[in-house]
Order: C-alpha cells, then sequence, then structure tokens
C-alpha cells in the first residue's frame, strides 16, 4: 500500500502569505489514517496556520490539501461544509457555552446536522460523556466543573457526529501536569477505540512522545523533520534539539516586528 492509500490527508507544496510575510513556505505532508500525528514547532513557526488550513478556515496562497483523495481548496462552502462534517475539533480554550449545561454542549452538533429525536440525542450525549468518564455530568453547568473536566466536555461534544478526523489544538494549554497526561491518555484511548484519525497541535515535547505515532516539527513555515517519537528524539538536527530541551536559539532583533510580522503571529 502506497504513502497516499495509507493516508487521509495530504497536503502538498502548501504557501500561505499575509502581505509580504510568508508563514508557510512549500509544506509537504501526510496525515496517516488512523494513526496520531502531532504538529509542532515554536510560536510563530505556522503550525496553528497549518491546522486552519487542514480545517478548511484559510485558504492556501498555493498548493494542495487533499482528504481523502479530494481537494479542498477553492472549495465553495456549500462543498467544504460537507468536507468538514468528517471532522471534530477540541479548540484551546474549550469553547463551551457558558450558558448550557454539559449535555445541552455536547448535543449541538447533532441538533445543528441532524435530524435526530430529542430521545436519541440524549442518549448520544450519555453515550459520548461516558466515552470521556464523565457520566452524569449532563445537567452540570461549565463553571461548575473544573479545566480538565471541559477539556473532557468539549472532546464529547467534538466526537458527537462520529468524525473520521479529530483536530485538537493545544489540548493540555492552561493544564496542570497530571490533568494534562490524563488528557494524553484519552486521546489514545478514543483513537484506539474509535479507530480515529487524531491530529493535535502542540508545542508540548512530553505529551507528544507520549501520544504521537508521527511528529512533524514546522519551524519558519517550513517543515524542518517528521518522524516517530524516538526519531525525533535521536534527531541531529540542533534546532530540534533546542526545541526538545527548551533552550533558546537566541533573541528576535525587535526590528522584525513590523506590520506584517504581526500580522502573521495574529494568524499563526
Amino acid at each position: 500500500m502506497t504513502e497516499s492509500e495509507q493516508s487521509v490527508i495530504e497536503v502538498k507544496n502548501l504557501i500561505k502569505c499575509f502581505g509580504d510575510l510568508t508563514v508557510l513556505d512549500g509544506v509537504n505532508v501526510t496525515i496517516p489514517r488512523g494513526k496520531i500525528t502531532v504538529i509542532m514547532g515554536g510560536s510563530g513557526c505556522g503550525k496553528t496556520t497549518l491546522l486552519r488550513h487542514l480545517v478548511a478556515l484559510h485558504q492556501p496562497t498555493s498548493g494542495e490539501i487533499l482528504v481523502d483523495g479530494q481537494n479542498i481548496v477553492g472549495l465553495r462552502e456549500k462543498d467544504l461544509n460537507e468536507v468538514r462534517r468528517k471532522y471534530g475539533m477540541l479548540f484551546q480554550g474549550s469553547a463551551l457555552f457558558n450558558s448550557m449545561p454539559v449535555g445541552e454542549n455536547v448535543a449541538v452538533p447533532l441538533k445543528e446536522h441532524t435530524d435526530l429525536s430529542p430521545e436519541i440525542i440524549r442518549i448520544i450525549v450519555r453515550v459520548k460523556l461516558e466515552l470521556v468518564g464523565l457520566t452524569g455530568f449532563e445537567d452540570f453547568m461549565p463553571y461548575q466543573i473544573s479545566g480538565g473536566m471541559k477539556k473532557r466536555v468539549a472532546l464529547a461534544r467534538a466526537i458527537a457526529l462520529d468524525p473520521k478526523i479529530v483536530f485538537y489544538d493545544e489540548p493540555g494549554a492552561g493544564l496542570d501536569p497530571i490533568t494534562a497526561s490524563m488528557i494524553d491518555r484519552l486521546i489514545l484511548d478514543l483513537s484506539k477505540k474509535l479507530n480515529i484519525t487524531s491530529v493535535v497541535v502542540s508545542h508540548e515535547m512530553k505529551s507528544a512522545f507520549r501520544i504521537a505515532d508521527k511528529i512533524i516539527i514546522l519551524h519558519k513555515g517550513k517543515v524542518l523533520q517528521i518522524g516517530t517519537a524516538d526519531e525525533i528524539k535521536n534527531s541531529k538536527d540542533s534546532y530540534v534539539q533546542q526545541f526538545i530541551h527548551g533552550e533558546s536559539e537566541g533573541v528576535i532583533p525587535f526590528k522584525q516586528t513590523s506590520e506584517a510580522y504581526l500580522k502573521g503571529l495574529l494568524s499563526t
């Protein structure tokens, strides 16, 4: 079986420019089906911009993004929405509706994208909450639960429509190390139980080494290295080793904070 046949997403020569700033510079990556891929890199490297392209929130300056063999670049919004139905998304801040109890938060995609009866939706919500270890929390309000529990509610919502691919934007952000480790184990468990393809954007090396089948490291808008956790740990690249060990590469000159540079940072 070729790499193309094993992949659910292929990114080909992806370029994204904001004004004079090139944020993604000829990115070529594949996302293997049924595996966990972690996209990493320092602040401003382009990892979040890449994620936004994968979920079709950005259109590239040039290049292709193939999802199950279909190029999604330039698709009409109606067609993009059909592609997005294959997706689940865990946002960095959980993005729960504070005015809704937990159960209603999880039910939102089911109500918006299906014609299921309220009773069937309630059953699905209970099943999804059980999968993330929150049985019986349907009537709790978001302010009544911890940050880690909010992440789990958001994950239950992300898998509500049985997506083929789940995208995670910094899933451990704002969590203590123990809770972040718990979220990692949950990502591993759900990926295996539900045969989901997982794409995780993160800067946490410990998390990546715990969960990743494949790690993609970006640097200055380019793919610097791709490999397994062991291959990345043993990389001979000096920047990769600096990133792993948290060592400084040097101070960014203040003059670089031009209008184009700032616009790029806001988009990454």
